[in-house]
């Protein structure tokens, strides 16, 4: 028996090496399984962050997606060659030709070199981003702060820069008003006051704030007790969304009854923040400089992401996300105008928790020393005129 344990004591020590190193790898990816706070988008198309089956891959400082995100998005048509391992990628102005693990590829017949090579993932396509973007003129560009991939498909679509350039001249929204009628008493055309508050539309709530210009008339509104905290209207604090992001204009739900609990008793509770209804993957962005204290799935806040501002004086969150930005965890450091997340319908259940109510982002502002809740909707208001311009 000694001598048996003896001639085997190798190929024993082999095996028992080997599945510890297996273990030991398992409980590496676990880890870093665990790191991620929830579902991560890498890939924004015109605007809308899109989730891919494979994550993008990083390779010698270039990222490299899968396909058919970008095809199905933008229209482009996709073969695969099996026999010749390469893909063909074609929109009505470019073919291009992509073999697998080659450096390189075909444009239209000619041959161009690859600074990285496609590879093949779980039986996906991923192909360089960049050079294929730019093969079929697209625009695209790297988000360095969020490790994000943005490209625009058409310079129209990403051409609107919308501001609200004065905002010295506020003005509630009464109910009965109509934009005609507000532009007409302040004589102002109602060009001009879509324009300088955004509007996508003629249609106004009772409680929106508005922005008329300098050459107005004075509206008849008094903004010193609505805009109590002055340390909030810095120009260091930025909006949620971007400038060239489509969101429905929004109002005052600060303090409204809230009837789904987590213990569902039927009991009511108070609405702590504004609720900004975009379409799903609008990306959002940090408010303010600030640390990560809270990320991960909340019961009613969904994927979620509390943040303490630079100055430590309040705290910013940010619920019903679809998806986070890559790499963000508790104690990571954002700047102001970040990405940090993206607009989803996540919430009210059990971690995944989807479509309950239509897509939105919730945000909150609160008192960091008290954890005390402060109406956020004039402060959206005034961090309207400063949004992130993601073609700057």
């Amino acid at each position: 028996m000694n001598r048996c344990i003896h001639t085997d004591s190798i190929r024993l020590w082999s095996g028992i090496l080997g599945v510890f190193v297996l273990l030991a790898g398992l409980w590496v990816q676990s880890a870093d399984a665990r790191e991620k706070p929830g579902p991560e988008i890498s890939l924004i198309i015109d605007g809308i962050g899109m989730e891919t089956d494979v994550q993008p891959l990083q390779k010698n400082g270039r990222m490299l997606v899968p396909v058919r995100a970008i095809a199905e998005k933008t229209g482009a048509k996709v073969g695969y060659d099996a026999q010749k391992r390469q893909v063909e990628i074609s929109n009505e102005h470019k073919k291009i030709v992509v073999p697998i693990d080659r450096s390189s590829a075909y444009v239209n017949g000619k041959q161009v070199w690859l600074d990285v090579p496609a590879t093949i993932v779980n039986r996906r396509t991923l192909i360089p981003v960049r050079f294929v973007s730019e093969a079929l003129g697209y625009d695209v560009k790297w988000d360095d702060d969020s490790r994000i991939a943005v490209i625009w498909t058409t310079k129209a679509k990403a051409t609107r820069a919308d501001r609200v350039q004065q905002a010295a001249n506020p003005y509630v929204v009464q109910a009965g008003d109509s934009l005609y009628q507000i532009a007409k008493r302040y004589q102002v055309s109602m060009e001009t006051v879509k324009k300088n508050n955004h509007l996508y539309s003629d249609e106004l709530l009772a409680g929106q704030i508005l922005y008329l210009t300098d050459q107005a008339q004075k509206a008849e509104f008094n903004p010193t007790g609505f805009l109590g905290d002055q340390k909030l209207l810095r120009d260091h604090f930025v909006f949620p969304f971007a400038a060239q992001s489509i969101y429905t204009p929004f109002v005052r739900s600060f303090g409204s009854d809230r009837e789904w609990t987590e213990s569902g008793n039927g009991s009511v509770r108070s609405h702590e923040g504004i609720d900004i209804m975009a379409p799903s993957g609008t990306p959002v962005y940090a408010v303010s400089s600030g640390t990560i204290n809270r990320i991960g799935w909340n019961t009613y806040g969904g994927w979620r992401i509390n943040i303490t501002d630079a100055g430590g004086a309040y705290k910013m969150y940010y619920a019903h996300l679809h998806a986070y930005a890559p790499g963000l965890k508790e104690g990571s450091h954002v700047k102001a105008g970040q990405l940090i997340g993206f607009v989803g319908a996540t919430g009210y259940g059990q971690p995944g928790t989807t479509g309950v109510f239509s897509p939105h982002l919730h945000f909150g502002l609160y008192l960091a020393r008290n954890n005390e809740a402060i109406d956020p909707y004039p402060y959206l208001r005034f961090w309207e005129r400063h949004k992130v311009n993601v073609l700057s």
